[in-house]
């Protein structure tokens, strides 16, 4: 399968068999080591061979001129030659032979000098070695190197991109480079202007140790926001819910919005006044005296995607196989508000998790009569869990995770006293229906909150219903329920900034 960037790349190497000198070698010269403009075709009533060679010639000849052919110009492309660059890049293309193309375009970057032409063969390798579609295994470690290539010869689409990955590779000092780059470069996207302004800040935030300054941390933060599309999201996107860099953008947001809470009012009074002084700007903050402080999260340098392995103490994602799960259909009636949260708050549990003096704690709904439903932002350390009701206090094991999709499964030895029997699936859900939260908000156990479904999203692939019932700290990881008293999603995260805009996961994902 041909890449799509060929219809780029592909023309541009082309244009490389272009020179003064438009002569093509002799028979002789080419057994002498000499590239053709184009490689011998084999289709035996081609002109091409006899107007090479001067002369018919029998199929087996034919052959053997063809691999003398290509054999030359790869010789002369591991020495740096452009023309025989194009003629290979033209036959290869041609023929669809994508894994050989690949080989001689990675000869030609270790060889070649040409910036125009490392800059397409870079960006093409990229392409190659992070995608499927080019007939070699993608490989992570070259398709970084050939994205540098790209960069550093020019490409400065692809720049954004390289200054991301340095940045999860923990290569701070150049990822701060092509940031700041981008951010004060003309002629670039607004977008890009605000994903690299954001990304500074998550970096003065402490994303780079070695260059940790929460003055300019605030300082970028504020100058991207004014950027963005959805600000209360921290998000370049008109819709952050279909972006692709919804997952980078959640968690620059949550890491930078830890920091933010922790710093004066006086502090940042003094960033903002410098932001809107011409006089003062980015090099006045720079110069502020700046002291970390105290009780400020720790960044770690783990890469921000999805781990390919769990990590100790995370098992690996199963979904739940409680009777729940194989009843998603509605079949209730309505009933009082009453009713609902009586027939379910004895199977809303608080969480609690340590890690030495951190705590977190929220709440799990049980959904068998060993296993409850959560939210993994609640597990401080997947070795220590415990929920609890009054009158009960039970450890717990994490059974599964799905870190990136914030679902996780609880189990514990002891048989539960109520649990959630049915749930109803998210297509079967209605914009406008009422519903209701119940959970442990602020520690207060099985408190009842009601609203209306305001609209059903995606996000990263997982199914979430949006709602304006109440969801506040501790409430995570309890239940969502309709009328009938039919578990529909389990609460997540609430927009601070915006206005009763609350969502849920829905039961579906924690049954797939």
């Amino acid at each position: 399968m041909r890449l799509r960037s060929l219809l780029v790349f592909i023309p541009a190497l082309l244009s490389a068999c272009s020179s003064t000198d438009t002569r093509e070698p002799t028979a002789r010269q080419i057994r002498e080591g000499a590239c053709p403009a184009s490689i011998t075709s084999l289709d035996p009533g081609s002109t091409e061979a006899r107007s090479r060679y001067g002369r018919d010639i029998s199929g087996a000849e034919l052959a053997a001129a063809q691999a003398r052919e290509i054999r030359n110009c790869e010789s002369l492309v591991a020495v740096g030659n452009v023309a025989a660059l194009g003629t290979l890049a033209s036959y290869y293309n041609g023929t669809g032979q994508q894994a050989a193309l690949v080989s001689t375009l990675e000869k030609y970057a270790d060889a070649g000098s040409n910036p125009a032409k490392l800059r397409d063969a870079g960006s093409y390798l990229y392409s190659a070695y992070a995608t499927d579609q080019s007939g070699v295994p993608r490989n992570a470690d070259k398709a970084f190197k050939y994205l540098g290539l790209a960069v550093n010869n020019g490409n400065a689409a692809l720049q954004l991109t390289y200054a991301r990955e340095l940045h999860r590779r923990g290569l701070h000092s150049d990822a701060l480079r092509y940031y700041r780059s981008i951010a004060g470069a003309e002629g670039r996207s607004r977008e890009d202007h605000c994903q690299a302004t954001l990304s500074l800040s998550q970096l003065y935030f402490g994303g780079s140790p070695d260059h940790e300054n929460w003055n300019l941390g605030y300082y970028y933060w504020q100058e991207g926001l004014a950027l963005a599309k959805t600000p209360q999201w921290g998000s370049c996107s008109e819709d952050n819910f279909t972006s692709p860099t919804y997952s980078e953008e959640s968690r620059r947001k949550q890491f930078v919005d830890q920091r933010l809470v922790l710093m004066s009012p006086a502090q940042k009074q003094v960033v903002d006044e410098a932001r809107r002084d011409p006089a003062k700007g980015r090099d006045f903050v720079a110069a502020l005296n700046f002291q970390k402080p105290r009780g400020a999260p720790v960044a770690t340098s783990a890469p921000t995607g999805r781990p390919a392995v769990y990590l100790p103490g995370w098992p690996a994602w199963a979904p739940v196989s409680a009777q729940i799960c194989s009843q998603l259909k509605y079949s209730g009636v309505d009933r009082p508000w009453s009713e609902v949260f009586e027939a379910n708050a004895q199977a809303i549990w608080t969480v609690d998790s340590r890690n030495g003096k951190n705590q977190s704690q929220g709440s799990a709904v049980a959904v068998s009569p060993t296993e409850l439903i959560t939210n993994c932002h609640l597990i401080e350390n997947p070795r220590q869990i415990a929920v609890r009701r009054v009158g009960w206090n039970l450890p717990a094991r994490l059974k599964a995770s799905d870190r990136q999709g914030d679902r996780c499964i609880l189990e514990v030895g002891n048989s539960l006293p109520a649990y959630v029997r049915r749930g109803r699936s998210h297509a079967a859900v209605k914009i406008g229906e009422d519903v209701a939260a119940i959970g442990n908000p602020k520690g207060l156990e099985t408190s009842l909150s009601r609203g209306i479904v305001g609209q059903k999203r995606t996000r990263s692939g997982l199914r979430l219903i949006q709602t304006d019932a109440a969801i506040s700290s501790g409430s995570s990881g309890g239940g969502l329920f309709d009328r009938a008293g039919y578990l529909v999603g389990v609460t997540t995260f609430t927009i601070a900034e915006g206005q009763s805009l609350n969502f849920a996961i829905a039961i579906d994902e924690f049954c797939q």
